[in-house]
């Protein structure tokens, strides 16, 4: 930035240019207030569009105060023309433009006060952007300026700029179309001499997880929490969209015939992968201690708790202190449990960490405590994901039988079946049973477990759309697993219920509407009841 532009910003702020000599009123009517923000942002416009950078500079900075006056119109949101202005005002920046305030370095003209201020406007903009756009993980401005802003991220930019940053990338990592082309544009943009620019933003990351969680219960009550558990809850979702990519990338490679040997060498240099494997198990471990004691200090006490994160009993002094219900602070409220939640269960499933299954089955009541209490938060499919990985391990199978795991997932089925509901889910959880009565360590098959088939049978009676169709044939499948599976004696006791689930199969094969993978499915369970049953 040159010279003139540090004199003009001077200008700015001593208010010379706070109205780029707008003849208005210092008391002006709401007509007239209106008036002058359109003339405003016309002028940012047109400053946005010359060739030089000291106007271009200055046309930003009027920018973003004039816009959101502009918008402030009610007339503008009522005639909706408020989409075609915010996108004319984002197209007027030139994407370069944006490129050379968020690299700028210092140098002879350039003082590093001046850099940072350069590099905190462009943020600045491309945050209220961000939240002004409708779609704007589509915007390939956006989405081409992510490595650069992890580069600001990753090389100590200030606070309240992090915390920009990550509001940003955060939005579109949390979208699917978002992430998928983020990470795309970050491997194809990384130096091949240098770190990848995703590995070194992901690991600034874990380490500031490892450092926080810790002492995280101590800060449950003080006013510092909800920013806190915000910026986690950001961190873990990142995390949990980066590996989301990868695991896109495998079976896009898998189904393209050239599937990678491990998660990470889909978009890694093999070299980095082992360390960042450990950090991420390290980061998952402490994890799934954090979610042990925030479990523990919501339901049951606060021992070790922070004396502000406690109030005493009321009957006693003796008796455990507990966290104060009424605050937002609960576990099942917290948005950082979710996060958490997501990311965590991801990586039990698709990295084969036998230790940190071991460790997940500890928190099994937890898991299965979110899942009952999913009113207000979507506990559900990724306490289904990390079953998947957790009953992996024999440690696994055993916690989730002794918290009686089969009887909370069989309640989560019935009621997909009752309201007639598809949802992603319920697969999942057939997933976590298969697996169960699949385990060597499971033993026979329970009695208990039995009112599958007529669950099966009564879901195939009732079910009236092709999707929900779909989940029903699965739980068929499944229910003749366990008829196959189960000893002699429960297969008589469950003839007539195993002949029902046959005639509903039959008569759902009579319609001409049941095709591919689901007539196959019912196909399939006629066949093996006819063979227990001939």
């Amino acid at each position: 930035m040159c010279k003139e532009s540090l004199e003009q910003r001077d200008m700015r702020s001593n208010g010379s240019l706070r109205h780029h000599e707008s003849p208005v009123s210092s008391a002006p009517s709401q007509a007239s207030t209106n008036e002058r923000a359109a003339k405003e942002l016309e002028v940012a416009l047109a400053m946005l569009k010359k060739k030089d950078d000291t106007s271009r500079f200055v046309g930003l900075a009027l920018l973003k105060p004039v816009l959101e006056q502009k918008l402030s119109d009610q007339d503008i949101a009522d005639s909706g023309d408020k989409r075609a202005i915010v996108q004319r005002s984002w197209d007027a920046i030139p994407a370069k433009f944006l490129d050379g305030l968020l690299k700028a370095k210092r140098s002879d003209k350039k003082t590093m006060e001046e850099t940072k201020e350069m590099m905190t406007l462009a943020v600045s903009v491309m945050h209220a952007f961000m939240t002004l756009l409708e779609s704007p993980y589509e915007d390939e401005k956006f989405i081409d300026r992510v490595p650069v802003l992890m580069a600001v991220f990753v090389h100590s930019s200030p606070p309240a700029t992090k915390a920009a940053i990550m509001g940003i990338i955060h939005r579109l990592a949390t979208t699917r179309g978002g992430y998928l082309a983020m990470f795309d544009v970050i491997a194809e943009k990384s130096e091949p001499d240098q770190k990848p620019t995703s590995y070194l933003f992901v690991t600034m990351l874990l380490i500031d997880i490892q450092s926080t969680i810790p002492s995280l219960q101590e800060e449950l009550h003080s006013d510092e929490y909800p920013a806190t558990s915000d910026r986690l809850a950001k961190s873990y979702d990142i995390i949990s969209a980066f590996l989301g990519f990868l695991v896109h990338s495998i079976d896009k490679m898998e189904t393209d015939g050239s599937g990678p040997s491990c998660l990470f060498s889909a978009a890694l240099p093999v070299d980095l992968i082992p360390r960042l494997r450990v950090n991420i198990s390290e980061t998952m471990s402490l994890t799934i201690e954090h979610l042990r004691d925030r479990f523990d200090s919501s339901t049951a006490g606060a021992a070790g708790l922070h004396p502000s994160a406690r109030s005493a009993s009321e009957e006693s002094t003796s008796d455990p202190l507990l966290i104060a219900r009424e605050t937002s602070s609960g576990i099942y409220e917290d948005p950082l449990t979710l996060s958490q939640l997501r990311t965590l269960s991801l990586w039990l499933r698709e990295d084969e960490n036998e230790m940190l299954r071991k460790e997940a089955a500890g928190i099994m009541d937890v898991l299965l405590a979110l899942y009952k209490n999913d009113d207000e938060q979507d506990f559900c499919g990724p306490v289904c994901v990390a079953l998947q990985g957790i009953v992996e391990a024999d440690e696994g199978v055993e916690a989730f039988l002794s918290q009686d795991g089969w009887r909370v997932l069989y309640e989560g089925l019935e009621k997909l079946v009752s309201r007639q509901e598809q949802h992603l889910h319920g697969e999942e959880i057939i997933g976590v049973l298969w697996s169960i009565i699949e385990s060597h360590f499971a033993g026979p098959v329970k009695e208990e477990w039995m009112p599958m088939v007529a669950l099966a049978s009564d879901a195939l009676a009732q079910t009236t759309t092709e999707p929900q169709l779909s989940l029903v044939t699965s739980i068929s499948q499944l229910a003749i697993g366990l008829l196959m599976k189960a000893r002699p004696r429960l297969q008589i006791s469950y003839k007539n219920q195993a002949l029902g689930l046959f005639l509903e199969a039959k008569t759902l094969l009579a319609h001409d509407d049941v095709t591919g993978a689901t007539r196959d499915g019912l196909k399939e369970v006629m066949g093996a009841i006819k063979r227990m049953y001939p």
